[in-house]
């Protein structure tokens, strides 16, 4: 009869247990990134009270016997399922499309969280709601102090380097980039008239009285210093034969256009005392392709060290010719500055179709000083900031971790989590690399408590309880009873 007692004694003890986590999670059920807890129950010790016996020749075999002593708490389990994502439109608030963890620092002791309300405080330091940095990847310099660029010209984010806190207060503006490369792009119109045409009676080209036309286009390029210039080209098409000498012992049929590249808006003709033009020749076949460019040796202007103005831009000439590529190597001179800025002119997405005329130059990948205007973050965890010269450029990459066990991290409090000794050390990565998820810029994770699912446990848990109350008044009115027996 005590046992009875006693059994519903534990479990009106394991009921209320139970209920502490029900209203924890309902307590949490708005809290971002929070995890769910359940709580599990075991049977408690068991007193026999007959062993078993084994079967015999006369008898079969009796199974033992023993009654048990209620119910314990077996372990309150995190459910470490992922909680839908909630758009903020904050762009520095993250969530994860997957099992990672972020990793926060404070005081050299490392948590990690599922809860991405992150911002950039005064300093530039990306920290988590209570002032912990976030930790991630920083972009790598070399020897010389200079930034590392990858593959598209953006600083390069090596996260093979060791953790550290984002700091981006070191990147709040970027250096002007000295302009290498203009590339055009278009067509030439085909049926435009050369300016020169073949002679049958002299078998030779002479002047075109309809020929001539020429368009003229300009880009933007920045110096060294990051100051803007301006340079113009001038198309015009100067002839169409058959076996023409490109060099290199090659010939081809089709069309020669001139380039005249000037720093002055109306490209005049090259001359000895003058080096604000120079000219280059395109070749493109009888099907529009272009195939060749090549600088005009023949009309070298004069070198720099003639220019007399030095506050105007000027060009010299010491093209380089390459007949493995499309483009024309130029340098271009700013006085006063005694190195000269080599900038390739890309033809290769040139044709010569009968079409309008649309050749521009379409990009060049110099840029002046820019100061940081905004942030964006992709789903890789880079951290991008766009300056004021339109430039977009890496800052940061957020890290992950994940572990083989989550479930088993311990709970800090504060939407936080520590290793524990069943959790498994932190495996460290990048978004979207070895299934550490994917971010969600500008979202945060929901708590994955589902209140249906509780408010049920909460009745059948207090129906549990209801009826263990019960084993401990019906057994009372059984004692009851059998102290009547005395009367």
């Amino acid at each position: 009869m005590m046992r009875s007692m006693y059994a519903g004694v534990s479990g009106l003890r394991t009921h209320q247990l139970r209920m502490d986590v029900i209203g924890n999670n309902i307590a949490n059920v708005n809290t971002v990134g929070y995890k769910k807890s359940r709580a599990i129950f075991k049977d408690a010790f068991y007193q026999a009270i007959r062993g078993g016996s084994a079967p015999t020749g006369a008898r079969g075999g009796t199974n033992p016997q023993a009654i048990g002593l209620g119910v314990q708490l077996s372990s309150v389990d995190v459910i470490a399922t992922p909680g839908s994502a909630q758009t903020t439109g904050k762009n520095t608030d993250l969530a994860i499309d997957g099992n990672g963890y972020f990793i926060l620092e404070s005081g050299g002791e490392r948590y990690y969280t599922r809860a991405g309300a992150f911002d950039f405080d005064v300093l530039g330091n990306y920290v988590a709601s209570g002032g912990l940095h976030v930790m991630g990847y920083m972009p790598s310099k070399d020897d010389s102090g200079n930034w590392i660029t990858d593959s598209s010209g953006k600083r390069k984010i090596d996260i093979t380097t060791g953790l550290v806190p984002i700091d981006i207060s070191a990147l709040q503006s970027t250096e002007p980039k000295a302009t290498t490369l203009i590339r055009f792009s278009g067509n030439f119109d085909s049926t435009l008239e050369p300016e020169y045409v073949w002679d049958e009676t002299s078998s030779s080209f002479v002047d075109n009285p309809d020929g001539a036309d020429s368009k003229i286009t300009s880009k933007e390029f920045y110096d060294t210093l990051g100051n803007k210039r301006v340079q113009y080209f001038k198309f015009e098409k100067v002839m169409e034969r058959d076996n023409v000498d490109i060099g290199n012992g090659e010939t081809m049929n089709g069309s020669i256009w001139r380039v005249r590249a000037s720093s002055d808006p109306d490209c005049p003709n090259p001359t000895a005392s003058d080096s604000k033009s120079e000219d280059y020749y395109l070749f493109f076949d009888e099907k529009g392709k272009l195939i060749r460019a090549k600088h005009d040796n023949g009309t070298t202007g004069a070198s720099s060290s003639d220019w007399q103005e030095p506050d105007v831009t000027a060009m010299t000439f010491a093209a380089t010719d390459d007949p493995s590529s499309q483009s024309i190597t130029i340098h271009y001179v700013n006085n006063g500055v005694p190195t000269q800025q080599p900038i390739t002119l890309n033809f290769s997405y040139l044709t010569q179709y009968n079409a309008t005329f649309t050749g521009w130059a379409e990009y060049q990948d110099g840029y002046t000083k820019g100061d940081l205007r905004s942030i964006t973050i992709d789903q890789n965890g880079v951290i991008l900031g766009v300056y004021s010269n339109g430039i977009t450029d890496n800052l940061a990459r957020v890290a992950l971790a994940v572990f083989q066990n989550p479930a088993g991290l311990l709970a800090k409090g504060g939407n936080l989590f520590q290793v524990s000794n069943n959790s498994g050390d932190p495996k460290v990565g990048a978004p979207g690399e070895e299934a550490m998820g994917a971010i969600l810029p500008g979202s945060l994770e929901m708590s994955n408590v589902d209140l249906s699912e509780e408010f049920t446990d909460m009745i059948v848990t207090q129906r549990g309880f209801q009826a263990n109350s019960r084993i401990i008044t019906t057994s009372d009115e059984m004692l009851q009873e059998l102290v009547n027996l005395k009367r």
